[in-house]
């Protein structure tokens, strides 16, 4: 079975790394986009498991990619992960009615981002197989 792939979206390049050395750490295959532009680009090619997204970024936000990303069939049933320090209930929201399958508030504990989504791809692909 190939290694699952991760698509980390962030313009903080900090948290990208960190995130990026944590998932690489479970043999998952990761790339870094710096912006809702970047993932765009690499999203076809790369062809990630799930997505991490930013909400907050220069050029496309998250909230506008989330929306591009379920436009397109291939990407409808990709796990995506909206991530943002701006975390009201209505921040939440407008990120799940975007689109996101869950949300995560910064600061957040990279352990329990990686167990969420580790879990999650695990029963996504227990369902496929």
């Amino acid at each position: 079975m190939a290694s699952p792939r991760i698509l980390i979206v962030d313009d903080e390049q900090t948290l990208a790394r960190v995130l990026s050395f944590a998932f690489t750490n479970e043999a998952y295959r990761v790339e870094v986009a710096s912006d809702g532009i970047d993932c765009m680009n690499k999203i076809s090619t790369f062809e990630p498991d799930a997505v991490l997204m930013d909400i907050m970024m220069p050029k496309l936000d998250g909230l506008e990619t989330i929306r591009l990303l379920r436009q397109h069939r291939l990407h409808r049933g990709l796990l995506i992960v909206a991530m943002s320090a701006k975390a009201l209930p209505s921040d939440e929201q407008a990120a799940l009615d975007a689109g996101a399958d869950f949300f995560v508030k910064k600061p957040f504990q990279v352990a329990k981002v990686l167990e969420t989504v580790l879990q999650r791809l695990a029963v996504s692909r227990g369902s496929r197989e």
